[in-house]
């Protein structure tokens, strides 16, 4: 009858099962899966690109060390333990660079076998897609921390002193030239040669020492001792000049400066390649402490943190990308044009910072920030098209 509602029919009435799967679930099921599933076929893309990279690296290493090692005579196992020491640096390169590698291969074969269409057919958002790749990434920045931290530091010192083991019958002491400090309170310190003590870690030779004081004397000496552990510089045969007077006056004793560095001098003037992420921080806040120059400690620093990071950003912006391919041989079209473009950004920002256009952290950072823009631009044209 009009006005009235038809009566409910049995399978309206019947009870429907609670754990029913709702589609939502469904959906949210199958993206899951598929997420894993291409993480899967990134994953073996990835090994096979970082061992790939490693092998041309280890390929341009042994053609810049044949002569040398040819001139000296070394055994097939020198050569291996030189390669060997330098695959930490190897990695410090290819870990985040395989990320572009193995994302944009490895969705350009689902691109060509239509997988990534029939998963956008079936409702899966390209946006659910792309997490599961930046999680990689940021697993693998997180491992890159690691081995440019403190593998890679102790892989260069140990390929240093195999290959000094060639030239040297004692490895030379380390040395820094033209080396200032500004420190607050006492004045300035110029030496133009620091070389460290071989037998004693805390002691170096000073040679062509300058300080202008606080008081506004200059004090002059050719050569002297820098004592760490009573932080000091003892200067030899030092000459004294009072303000405005045109010639110093000799010291028959050796004057001793105050210099309140921490660190010792074999560790203020070892390479920053030679240290860890730990000592790296610690060298930046001796240096500042003491007026020191910081800028190549903390470029050497951040270096490291932005390079490991870039793996993150690499699958950021190589995955929103890679959603969109249409198959394999763009994928590795786009991978050449990226690593590319990394490569020469990379170098130059380091050669701007070598030349005082660019300060330590804009140089360090300057790549993996262009990368990140790049990748947030991408991944918003990916979810919102």
């Amino acid at each position: 009858a009009p006005g009235r509602s038809a009566a409910p029919s049995a399978a309206d009435r019947r009870p429907r099962p609670t754990g029913a799967p709702t589609a939502a679930g469904r959906l949210g099921s199958v993206t899951t899966r598929l997420g894993r599933y291409l993480v899967r076929e990134v994953g073996g893309m990835y090994l096979l690109g970082v061992a790939g990279l490693c092998l041309l690296l280890s390929i341009d290493l042994l053609s810049v060390l044949a002569r040398f090692l040819v001139e000296h005579g070394a055994s097939a196992a020198t050569v291996a333990r030189l390669v060997a020491f330098k695959l930490p640096w190897f990695l410090h390169l290819t870990l985040p660079l395989a990320v572009v590698f193995s994302i944009l291969v490895a969705t350009g074969r689902l691109a060509k076998d239509a997988e990534l269409k029939a998963a956008y057919a079936g409702g899966v958002p390209p946006g659910s897609l792309l997490r599961p790749l930046v999680a990689v990434g940021v697993g693998i920045a997180l491992l890159a921390v690691a081995v440019n931290g403190w593998l890679e530091p102790w892989g260069e010192a140990a390929y240093q002193r195999e290959i000094q083991g060639f030239l040297y019958a004692r490895p030379p002491a380390a040395t820094q030239v033209d080396a200032a400090f500004a420190i607050d309170g006492l004045g300035t310190y110029f030496a133009a040669r620091i070389r460290a003590d071989r037998d004693d870690p805390a002691r170096a030779e000073l040679s062509g020492v300058l300080a202008v004081l606080d008081d506004g004397r200059t004090v002059t000496a050719a050569r002297g001792v820098w004592d760490a552990l009573t932080r000091t510089w003892t200067l030899e045969a030092a000459r004294v000049a009072e303000p405005g007077a045109s010639e110093g006056t000799p010291q028959d004793a050796p004057l001793v400066l105050p210099f309140p560095l921490e660190s010792t001098p074999e560790q203020a003037l070892m390479r920053p390649a030679q240290q860890t992420l730990t000592q790296l921080v610690d060298r930046v806040r001796d240096l500042r402490d003491a007026g020191g120059d910081v800028a190549q400690a903390r470029f050497a620093l951040h270096r490291r943190l932005a390079d490991a990071s870039s793996a993150a950003v690499f699958a950021l912006a190589a995955g929103a990308l890679a959603l969109r391919v249409r198959g394999r041989g763009a994928g590795l079209g786009w991978t050449i044009a990226l690593i590319v473009a990394f490569w020469a950004n990379w170098t130059l920002t380091e050669a701007l910072f070598d030349r005082g256009v660019l300060g330590a952290l804009a140089a360090a950072w300057a790549t993996p920030a262009s990368v990140a823009v790049a990748g947030l631009a991408l991944a918003w044209w990916v979810t919102h098209r």
